[in-house]
């Protein structure tokens, strides 16, 4: 095919987004599937291993769309000014620590599996081994949720002030980076607190899609952006 590396770089954007956004949806346990709390590791691995498959099946959907996705923000951020591209690299690194934690949730399944088909005494064994691996993996959760936050805001502010190559309102960039401000108040506010994650619920899935319909915005603006000289599109490259 004969596309310009901001077409490619856009359409991977889009499609991985999408992609990230199917595979945690279906997501056992912390997605629409047999959903529990997500702080009781015990039910979650459970849920994990009842779902076996589909948990095998999301974290293969969920790191092929990462990539594509983390190919998109690296295009955007070669193209992009100094403040957003600060932004771009710690939405990177969070990619990075997502595909790591969905890797990790392979073993946590087979742990899982063990604890289905043993005794009672080999069970409680290997959910404790898969509730440690739980807390690693939340642990990681952490850190790649306030990368990506903080990723948002300073890149929603930079392209507010220096829009190249997506030209998004600055209207909008502005309530993107306020969303993602108060998205990691709540986040910090309801990480000890089943009674606040339960009551934030709702407040996380729509700005967890607010957050993926940016990232489409970004995509498709990458695909029709123009050369930031002549104003042209770029020529295709072979």
């Amino acid at each position: 095919m004969r596309m310009t590396e901001k077409q490619l770089g856009g359409w991977s954007l889009l499609l991985g987004t999408s992609a990230v956004a199917v595979g945690y949806l279906l997501s056992p346990g912390r997605g629409a599937v047999d959903t529990v709390p997500s702080t009781n590791l015990t039910d979650l691995t459970l849920a994990m291993a009842r779902n076996a498959t589909l948990s095998y099946t999301v974290p293969v959907v969920i790191i092929c769309g990462a990539l594509l996705m983390l190919n998109g923000l690296l295009t955007l951020r070669r193209y992009a000014g100094p403040v957003p591209r600060l932004g771009l690299l710690a939405m990177a690194i969070a990619l990075v620590l997502q595909m790591t934690m969905r890797g990790l949730d392979y073993m946590i399944v087979g742990m899982g599996l063990a604890a289905l088909e043993n005794d009672a005494a080999r069970s409680e064994e290997w959910l404790q081994s898969a509730q440690h691996m739980q807390r690693m993996v939340w642990g990681f959760h952490l850190t790649s949720s306030v990368a990506g936050y903080i990723g948002i805001v300073i890149l929603a502010l930079g392209l507010a002030f220096r829009p190249e190559p997506v030209r998004l309102p600055r209207a909008l960039n502005g309530i993107v980076a306020v969303l993602a401000v108060a998205s990691l108040v709540v986040f910090i506010s309801a990480w000890h607190s089943n009674a606040l994650e339960l009551a934030f619920a709702p407040v996380f899935a729509a700005m967890s899609v607010a957050g993926l319909v940016y990232m489409g915005l970004l995509g498709r603006g990458l695909v029709s952006s123009t050369d930031h000289k002549s104003g042209k599109p770029e020529p295709k490259a072979n």
